[in-house]
């Protein structure tokens, strides 16, 4: 699956590390960085467990190392209206129906070739 995402997002990937990679059944774990062609970085942790669960974070970066957003489902922030899944902006947390490296990538590409 991320190999076929970066092959689909091949336009704006330059780059990118896998550092860890398992599978134990259904049960998959990834943490990668994949850099664009804006000099943008994204680090990815996901995690399905074995029960079903999912836990996840997308920190994109700019070139500098300043946030651009950050995509995860941590359970805080009760206040959002999609708890727990959310963004945190450079200033601000809101609510967040991107949930998948796909979701994520779309929105990448969509600001890199704007």
């Amino acid at each position: 699956m991320f190999y076929k995402l970066i092959e689909e997002f091949s336009d704006i990937i330059v780059s990118y590390n896998v550092f860890e990679y398992k599978r134990y059944g259904c049960a998959v774990s990834l943490i990668a960085e994949v850099e664009f062609k804006n000099n943008s970085l994204l680090y990815v942790k996901d995690y399905l467990f074995l029960d079903g669960k999912r836990k996840y974070s997308y920190h994109w970066q700019d070139a500098y190392g300043s946030l651009i957003t950050r995509w995860d489902n941590s359970p805080h922030y009760k206040e959002v209206v999609s708890f727990p899944h959310h963004k945190h902006l450079r200033n601000n947390v809101i609510e967040s129906k991107e949930r998948t490296l796909k979701d994520i990538l779309k929105i990448i590409r969509d600001t890199i070739h704007n």
